[in-house]
C-alpha cells in the first residue's frame, strides 16, 4: 500500500511556493550562467590577446635579429621567470630553447588555438617539475622551417571560473532547498488554519449553526474567507429561525379564518337552518376563502419580487404624477376614518423602476398607517429630493410607532407587534414594502414621525429611498 502524503504536501500553498521556488532557482541559474559563461569567455579572449601580443613582440625580435635573435629572447625570459609557455623548435622537430620537456599531445582547434595540460619543466634550483596545470597556447611558423611555440597557464582562472560554477549550482540549490523549507512552513501554516474552517464547516453540515470560523484580525483572503463564511451562517441562522417563525406565524393566522370558515359552513349544512342563513354562511366562507388567498399571493408577490422578475419591466419616471395618483385615491379613506390627510409633491423627481410595484408600497405604506393611526391622527405623504440626490417617499403618522429595537423585525414575514394577533392582517404589509425597496435598489428607513398631535404620538415615519441616477449607471 503507497503511503500518502502528508496533507501540507497537497496544499495549493505548498505546490505554489514550491513552484516560486523552482522558477525563483531557474532564474537565477539562467543569470549566474550567463554571468560564468560570460566571465569564461572574457578570461579566454584575455589569454589570446596576450598570448598574440607576445607572438608580435618575437615577430619584431625575428625582423631585428634573425633566428637567434627569437632564441636570446626566448633564453631571456625563460631564465627570468616569465609566466609564458614557450618552445623554439629547428626544421628537424629538435628544441632548440624553452620552458617545456616538448609539444603537448593536443589537437589545435579549427583556428589553431590548443588547451593542454602541462608540466613545466625544471629551472634553476628546482628539481623535480611542477604539478600538472591547464594552459592555452599556439604554434606559429617562423623564418626557414622554425616554430615557435608560445602558451600561457591559466590554471587560476580555469579555477577561479570552476569554484564560480560550483557556487552557481549550490546557490541554486540552496534556492530550491529554501523554497521547500518555505512551502512547508507556510502550507502548514495555510493548512491549519483551512482545517479549522473545514471543521466548523463539518458542524454546521451536521445541523449545528452555532460554530463561527477563527480570525486572526490580518486581514488576508482567509480572514477574509472566514469573515464571510461567518456572515453566512448568521444570515443562515436568521433564516432558519425566520422560517420557524413564519411556520408558527402562518399556523396562527390561517387557524381562525379556516376555524370560522368550518364553523359556518356547519351550520349552513344543519337541517333547522334556513335558505337566508345558509346564503350568509357561504358569502362569509367566501370572504374568509378570499382573506386566505389574500395571504398567500402576498407571500407569492413577495417572493417573486425577491427574485427579481420584474426587473425586466423597470423604466425611468416621473414619480410625482404617480404619488399624486395615489395620494388622492387615499385622501377620501383618511377622512371616512376620522384621519387629516396631507401631500406634499415635488415635481420633476424620476426614479427608475417599475410603477406598479412603486404604487403597491406606497399602498401599503397607507394602509398600515390608517390602521394604526387613532381616529383624529394625521397622515402626510411626501415626494422630496434629499440634500445627496436621491429621490424619497415617505409616509408619516402620528400613530403609536414603531419601538427601534423592532424597526428592522418588523419587515420581516409575518411579524406583528400586537401579540394577541387580533387585529385584520397577516404581517405582509411591511415585508412586502421592504421586498419592492429592496428590487430597487431603495434603502428603507423606519424612524419616529412627527408625534403630539392631539395628543397622539411619537407616529412613525416610512421611507423608502431611491438611487440618483448616478449611483444607477
Amino acid at each position: 500500500m503507497t503511503r500518502r502524503l502528508p496533507s501540507f504536501v497537497r496544499t495549493t500553498a505548498f505546490r505554489l511556493t514550491l513552484l516560486s521556488a523552482a522558477l525563483f532557482a531557474l532564474s537565477s541559474f539562467l543569470i549566474l550562467a550567463f554571468v560564468y559563461a560570460a566571465s569564461a569567455g572574457a578570461a579566454l579572449r584575455r589569454t589570446d590577446a596576450v598570448i598574440l601580443d607576445e607572438f608580435a613582440a618575437l615577430d619584431r625580435r625575428f625582423e631585428d635579429s634573425g633566428i637567434d635573435g627569437v632564441n636570446r629572447y626566448i633564453l631571456q625570459r625563460t631564465v627570468g621567470g616569465s609566466d609564458f609557455l614557450y618552445l623554439l623548435i629547428n626544421p628537424n622537430g629538435r628544441v632548440l630553447s624553452g620552458n617545456l620537456n616538448g609539444l603537448p599531445d593536443a589537437q589545435p582547434d579549427n583556428e589553431g588555438w590548443l588547451d593542454f595540460v602541462y608540466g613545466r619543466a625544471p629551472a634553476g634550483e628546482e628539481d623535480e617539475a611542477r604539478d600538472s596545470r591547464r594552459a592555452r597556447a599556439r604554434l606559429v611558423e617562423v623564418g626557414d622551417g622554425y616554430s615557435v611555440f608560445i602558451g600561457v597557464d591559466f590554471e587560476d582562472e580555469d579555477r577561479l571560473i570552476g569554484r564560480m560554477l560550483r557556487a552557481i549550482l549550490i546557490a541554486s540549490a540552496l534556492v530550491i532547498a529554501l523554497g521547500i523549507a518555505s512551502g512547508v512552513v507556510v502550507s502548514r501554516r495555510f493548512s491549519r488554519r483551512l482545517d479549522a474552517i473545514n471543521a466548523v464547516a463539518r458542524m454546521v453540515k451536521g445541523g449545528d449553526l452555532s460554530p463561527r470560523a477563527p480570525r486572526n484580525g490580518s486581514g488576508d483572503e482567509l480572514d477574509e474567507l472566514s469573515s464571510n463564511f461567518n456572515a453566512m451562517l448568521e444570515r443562515l441562522e436568521e433564516l432558519m429561525q425566520r422560517m420557524r417563525n413564519v411556520g408558527d406565524s402562518i399556523a396562527h393566522d390561517l387557524r381562525s379564518p379556516l376555524t370560522r370558515m368550518r364553523n359556518r359552513m356547519e351550520d349552513a349544512l344543519r337541517d333547522d337552518g334556513d335558505r337566508q342563513s345558509r346564503q350568509a354562511a357561504l358569502e362569509q366562507a367566501l370572504s374568509d376563502s378570499d382573506e386566505l388567498l389574500g395571504v398567500f399571493n402576498a407571500i407569492l408577490s413577495i417572493s417573486r419580487i425577491e427574485a427579481g422578475e420584474r426587473r425586466d419591466s423597470f423604466e425611468s419616471f416621473d414619480a410625482a404624477p404617480l404619488v399624486t395618483d395615489i395620494g388622492e385615491l387615499y385622501e377620501p379613506v383618511c377622512e371616512d376614518s376620522g384621519h387629516s390627510f396631507g401631500m406634499q409633491v415635488e415635481a420633476g423627481l424620476e426614479i427608475r423602476g417599475d410603477k406598479s410595484l412603486v404604487s403597491q408600497a406606497m399602498a401599503n405604506m397607507l394602509d398600515n398607517a390608517v390602521k394604526y393611526t387613532p381616529e383624529g391622527g394625521a397622515i402626510q405623504l411626501r415626494l422630496r429630493k434629499c440634500s445627496d440626490g436621491r429621490t424619497e417617499i415617505s409616509v408619516t403618522d402620528t400613530g403609536p410607532g414603531i419601538p427601534e429595537a423592532d424597526r428592522i423585525r418588523v419587515t420581516q414575514r409575518f411579524v406583528r407587534l400586537e401579540k394577541s394577533r387580533n387585529q385584520p392582517g397577516s404581517g405582509l404589509g411591511l415585508s412586502l414594502v421592504k421586498a419592492i425597496a429592496d428590487v430597487h435598489g431603495a434603502a428603507l428607513t423606519l424612524d419616529e414621525g412627527a408625534g403630539g398631535v392631539d395628543g397622539h404620538g411619537p407616529g412613525l415615519r416610512i421611507a423608502m429611498i431611491f438611487p440618483a441616477d448616478e449611483e444607477k449607471a
